[in-house]
């Protein structure tokens, strides 16, 4: 009798965890994340979701879990982000400590555009994502941010932008992103050697961009003076974690 129930509750947890709702991956992401999943459907095995970042659109995602992500003591998935603005496929792994995603593919102006709308910019083009790599905590404040690594490709053209309740248009060549340690990216045009823009996520949760005295010559808002064409003269801050 007691084999009878032993087997029986053992059969009943393995159907549990066959089945378990694509809902109860919200437990696995950090409350800090600024990450959120709407409508979500199949399991925590198969399943998809409306993934929002920072209260900004993704579209829907997909994932398949990886069995092999055990044995590096994790949950791992394959994910696929399709939209009718981007198309990339990668991998997210739910370590111990901390979440590790992998992206590649490619998205155009109009899905950028999506976060760039609150910050008054748009542009134009299409962007390509080789290798993407990113390691973030699940404890962000007060700790290393992270690491980072991959490039983002962009192939220019014109951009618009708001300064000082002023609109302001220009035309940019083709730009890459090379990404860091410590969650930096670093921007040159293509093929130079001059940095056009510097972006670091800190400890506090907030993220610093510099611009370059290049970069606002650039945009057509050349800062005034002598500096050299690698000098950050613009800074922001946001907090963003």
């Amino acid at each position: 009798m007691k084999g009878t129930i032993l087997g029986g509750a053992v059969l009943f947890l393995v159907f549990a965890a066959a089945f378990a709702p694509a809902s109860l991956l919200r437990l696995l992401l950090p409350a800090d994340a600024e990450v959120e999943m709407l409508r979500p459907a199949g399991t925590v095995w198969n399943g998809s979701a409306d993934v929002f970042l920072g209260g900004t659109p993704i579209d829907r995602v997909s994932w398949r879990f990886q069995p092999g992500s055990l044995l590096r003591a994790g949950l791992g998935y394959q994910l696929i982000l399709l939209g009718s603005d981007h198309d990339m496929t990668g991998t997210l792994h739910f370590g111990v400590t901390a979440a590790v995603i992998e992206l590649a593919g490619g998205a155009s102006a109009g899905f950028v555009n999506r976060w760039l709308g609150q910050y008054d910019i748009a542009v134009s083009g299409d962007f390509a994502l080789d290798e993407i790599n990113v390691r973030i905590p699940y404890t962000l404040r007060g700790a290393s941010p992270g690491a980072a690594s991959g490039s983002l490709a962009w192939t220019g053209g014109p951009l618009q932008y708001q300064l000082a309740g002023q609109r302001y248009s220009s035309s940019l060549p083709p730009l890459i992103a090379y990404l860091g340690d410590a969650l930096e990216a670093v921007v040159y045009q293509e093929g130079g050697h001059t940095p056009l823009l510097r972006a670091e996520v800190q400890n506090d949760g907030f993220v610093r961009i510099g611009m370059t005295a290049l970069m606002t010559r650039l945009v057509g808002n050349p800062w005034p003076g002598s500096h050299a064409e690698h000098e950050v003269v613009l800074e922001v801050e946001e907090l963003v974690f």
